[in-house]
Parts: structure tokens; C-alpha cells; sequence
């Protein structure tokens, strides 16, 4: 049950997409939705009626948090792992917003502010959607987050204004969201030189005009907006970054799930009972003020296993990993 460092390998970049965070925002019909489906074996949370009109799209209506966590549940089978590679959240400000109401219902509050002290309850919506979310990146999953745009005024320390075009989310839970983003980028209208209305998606914005970022170094200004050019870019910067590593890093694999560990809960007991009663039998003297100490500091003053939840399972686990790591 205990990591063995030894046996970690150097971690290889993927030019899949799979397993990214990928944030999209914009004016409506600029293409978000279709571009964040154009990759084949995508799953659309459909938190808004956006769509209709997009034909042979797997969509399910979202319409609570509990919906949210019960397609987590469903995307943990591995004939779900077989059919779909991404999860798009369309949009990820209503997301937020019913991530919030959970939050808040659990601690019987009406706001979020009122959902904990000094704003722990911040804290929890932050930690209620980020598991979410890495929850499903662990699975092998790509995540677009999908919202709408605003022009935004800002002021500067020293007193001057500036705008600069922003998500629609509320800006505490958009820091969330951009914050989880390996890409953060913005579907723009522009007139090209020939008088045609295009939409490109901006992945740096070279004047700070626009809200931007991104986890890759080289990543150019822009792309034409759709998901293979949004695929090319980043596999260009990943290359290009991997060239100063000798092109060891990089793979075209599917990023691979993270493997979750499971306890059994009423295994771990049984086995906790038969490791201590065999140390108690061999020499009890040594054995059982190391077992108290183990207990005690793992959970806490005056706790027995035997008495532990099954919420507990991993501090049981742990118990058991420092018992067999005593030596005489």
C-alpha cells in the first residue's frame, strides 16, 4: 500500500489532449461548444440548453451538482473510460453556480458566505470543484470548461483604469476554474483582410487586452478556431520544449488515468488485529508502546482502530504501514 518512489519513471508529456484542462470563453455562436466536441468521444454537460443544434453530440442535461457527481460516478467504468476522452462543462459558470448551492446546502447556509467562517466557505466550494474536476483528469479525461465574455473595467495600484475582456463567472470562482486551466483562451470575432467575419481562438494575448494564460512555454499568440488547430499548437509547443530536453519527455500516448487506490475497510481491521496480536505474543514490552504511539498520532488521543469509521480507512491503512516499518 506504500509508495515506492524508486519505482517512478520520468513523467512523459502527451500530445493527446487527453487529461488536459482546457478553458474556452467568448461571445455566443464563435464556435466554443463545436470546437470542445470536434475531437471525437466527447461528453457534453449540458448545464444550459446550448446544444440543439449540434447533430450526433453524446449531451446530458445537467440540472444539479448531484447530476455532476453521478456523471463522475459513471465515468470511473471502464466501458464509459472505452466511449468517451473528454468532458466539457458548457457552461462553467452555471456549473459553479450549483457547485456553490451544494456547498451551501451541506452547511445549511443560504450563501456562500454564510457557509463557513472567515471564508472557509470559499474554501470548500474551491475544494468541492477542484476534486471534481481532478477527479476526472485522473481518469485519463480531458476537461473543456466553456463560458461567455464581459468587458471589464480594472483598476491599477497606482489609480489609473483599464479594461480588458474577461469570463462571465463570478471572479472568485473564474480564479478557480483558470487557475485549474492548462489552456486559457478566448474565442474572438475579427475581420480578416479580405472582409470576411472569422473567429480565432487567442491562446496569449500579446497586448493584455484579453484574459490569457497557458502552462506551456511556447505556446503561440493565436490559432484559427477549431480543435485541430488548437491540437497543433499545443503539440508545437510541446515539441519545442522538448527539444531542449532531447525529445526524451514527450509521447503520443493517451495520458493514463491515475490509478485510485481502494481499501477494504473491513480487511484493514482484520489485518491491523492479526499484526498486533502477533507483536503482543512476541514481545510485548517492545510492542505496545509503539502500537499506542502509532494509534495515537495517526487518530488521535485516546482512539482505537477497532472503534474507527469507514470514512477512516486510509488512517487505518497508514497504521498498518508504519506497524510493519518497526524494527527492533
Amino acid at each position: 500500500m506504500a509508495i515506492d518512489l524508486m519505482s517512478i519513471e520520468p513523467h512523459k508529456v502527451s500530445r493527446d489532449l487527453s487529461g488536459y484542462i482546457i478553458y474556452i470563453y467568448g461571445a455566443g455562436k464563435t464556435g466554443k461548444t463545436t470546437l470542445a466536441t470536434q475531437g471525437g468521444g466527447a461528453l457534453l454537460l449540458g448545464f444550459e440548453k446550448g446544444y440543439n443544434a449540434l447533430p450526433g453530440i453524446y449531451a446530458v442535461d445537467i440540472t444539479s451538482w448531484k447530476d455532476v457527481r453521478d456523471v463522475v460516478k459513471e465515468l470511473k467504468k471502464d466501458e464509459v473510460k472505452a466511449k468517451f476522452k473528454s468532458v466539457v462543462f458548457d457552461t462553467v459558470d452555471i456549473a459553479g453556480t450549483l457547485c456553490e448551492k451544494w456547498v451551501c446546502a451541506q452547511a445549511g447556509a443560504t450563501t456562500i458566505a454564510e457557509a463557513g467562517n472567515y471564508g472557509s466557505g470559499w474554501t470548500k466550494l474551491k475544494r468541492e470543484f477542484e476534486d471534481t474536476v481532478r477527479t476526472i483528469t485522473q481518469l485519463g479525461y480531458a476537461v473543456f470548461f466553456i463560458s461567455h465574455d464581459k468587458d471589464k473595467e480594472f483598476t491599477r495600484k497606482d489609480g489609473t483604469k483599464y479594461n480588458q475582456i474577461v469570463p462571465t463567472c463570478s471572479s472568485s470562482f473564474n480564479n478557480i476554474a483558470k487557475n485549474a486551466a492548462d489552456i486559457y483562451a478566448y474565442a474572438e470575432k475579427y475581420t480578416d483582410d479580405s472582409g470576411f467575419a472569422k473567429v480565432r481562438l487567442v491562446l496569449r494575448s500579446v497586448d493584455d487586452s484579453v484574459d490569457t494564460g497557458s502552462r506551456f512555454k511556447y505556446i503561440i499568440p493565436s490559432v484559427d478556431m477549431s480543435y485541430e488547430a488548437l491540437k497543433q499548437a499545443i503539440n508545437d509547443a510541446i515539441d519545442k520544449e522538448a527539444a531542449e530536453n532531447n525529445n526524451q519527455f514527450v509521447t503520443d500516448e493517451r495520458e493514463k488515468g491515475a490509478v485510485q487506490k481502494s481499501y477494504d475497510f473491513e480487511g484493514l481491521i482484520s489485518e491491523f488485529n492479526e499484526t498486533t496480536m502477533k507483536m503482543m505474543e512476541e514481545d510485548p514490552a517492545f510492542y505496545q508502546p509503539r502500537i499506542i504511539d502509532i494509534v495515537t498520532r495517526i487518530l488521535g488521543p485516546g482512539k482505537k482502530v477497532n472503534e474507527a469509521t469507514i470514512q477512516q480507512v486510509e488512517l487505518i491503512a497508514e497504521i498498518i504501514d508504519e506497524l510493519k516499518s518497526i524494527k527492533k
